[in-house]
């Protein structure tokens, strides 16, 4: 559930940018990221009766006396990957419903990366660690699973942003959650998987003949030669000897939902979403995720990254590793090098990695990435 705004997605046309229109800009500075509407496909003809029906399934309650104007559907802006609609009964009853009034329907896309290992069910892990993070308290509550998505409850929420950065109660509930993730024991495979992709997309890249020829139309790729960044970053990679721990692998402010509840009590004010490219993998993957925004907007995202003072990183991690002593004591943290030196210097590491990591993904993913990013203005403007 990705969408910046408190409410319901606005619909005014006039201050929305189409994903599509981003291959008519001359220049990145022509857009507003902000503003940026992301939506992944058509939005199905038949939603409502789709959505009411999975509601009436998998709720009942109320919801069964419900008919397609009785319910309000809207599509929530924000995943790349899913489409996300609200789903909520118009006229609520006055009397207390043991089901929910208004949900979250996920409907599945194809994934873009770490799904070739599933022996043909991309989907199979997301059902194990959707439940886990729901029992956990750290994702979304789950009211149903199905075939090709997910119902989960609907948060009304801000993204956590540069205002929510400088909000010391926030920041220490995000980062004892991210360590609550790190810690858990999930039964899926216990393999590394990103750098293998990293090679799979620089090789689909290099297939592309007319999107190599552009490229090399870039400053930056005639200076540096991508090939030979990508076993550089591998070395360093290996020389921080990261851990490998359980990772949300897509750790960014519009995956961090912060509860406009006022009834919210401490420690639960956040909540983590988009696991679905979760798995196994280094820990210094979320580190670098989340650092890469750190005091920047979307719209900073268009300037040369910079990392925040080491101070700044100081008091995070410090954070970090407290939640960590507290779930396994100091001998554990001892052993997987869980101190601060050792955790900024990976998260710098893997902040550079994670820019490489998002620069070979857009080159080198299949022909819908391509529709979206083939403006070479464009690409420059994502970090590349």
């Amino acid at each position: 559930m990705t969408t910046n705004n408190n409410e319901l997605p606005v619909s005014n046309e006039n201050d929305k940018i189409s994903i599509k229109d981003l291959t008519n800009c001359e220049d990145i500075s022509q857009i507003d990221l902000d503003k940026l509407e992301l939506l992944r496909g058509d939005t199905p003809d038949d939603i409502k009766d789709q959505c009411l029906k999975l509601c009436q399934q998998y709720l009942a309650g109320n919801w069964l006396q419900q008919t397609v104007d009785t319910i309000k559907i809207e599509r929530v802006s924000g995943g790349m990957t899913n489409q996300l609609y609200y789903c909520g009964i118009v006229d609520k009853s006055d009397d207390k419903q043991e089901v929910p009034q208004q949900v979250a329907v996920r409907l599945y896309g194809p994934k873009y990366f770490n799904n070739k290992d599933c022996d043909g069910n991309e989907r199979l892990t997301d059902v194990v660690i959707a439940l886990m993070v729901s029992q956990n308290k750290l994702g979304p509550k789950i009211y149903g699973i199905f075939d090709c998505g997910q119902i989960q409850a609907f948060y009304k929420h801000r993204s956590f942003k540069i205002n929510e950065q400088k909000d010391p109660k926030l920041v220490t509930e995000l980062f004892e959650k991210l360590a609550r993730v790190h810690a858990m024991d999930v039964p899926i495979k216990k393999t590394h998987w990103s750098l293998k992709e990293v090679e799979r997309f620089y090789d689909n890249f290099t297939k592309k003949t007319d999107l190599v020829d552009l490229i090399n139309k870039i400053d930056i790729f005639n200076k540096h030669n991508l090939k030979e960044e990508i076993n550089w970053i591998k070395v360093l990679i290996e020389k921080t000897n990261s851990p490998l721990v359980f990772t949300h692998n897509d750790f960014r402010s519009n995956n961090i939902m912060v509860l406009e509840d006022n009834n919210c009590q401490s420690g639960e004010q956040i909540v983590l979403c988009d696991f679905e490219y979760s798995s196994y993998g280094y820990r210094g993957q979320d580190f670098g995720l989340i650092m890469s925004e750190w005091d920047r907007n979307l719209n900073d995202m268009k300037k040369p990254m910079t990392f925040p003072n080491d101070s700044i990183l100081r008091s995070i991690f410090d954070i970090y590793i407290k939640e960590t002593e507290r779930l396994f004591g100091k001998e554990y943290c001892e052993a997987k090098r869980v101190t601060i030196d050792v955790i900024i210097k990976e998260a710098k590491v893997f902040t550079l990695y994670m820019q490489l990591f998002s620069t070979v993904f857009i080159l080198g993913n299949d022909s819908q990435m391509d529709d979206i990013f083939m403006n070479h203005n464009t690409i420059a403007g994502f970090g590349i």
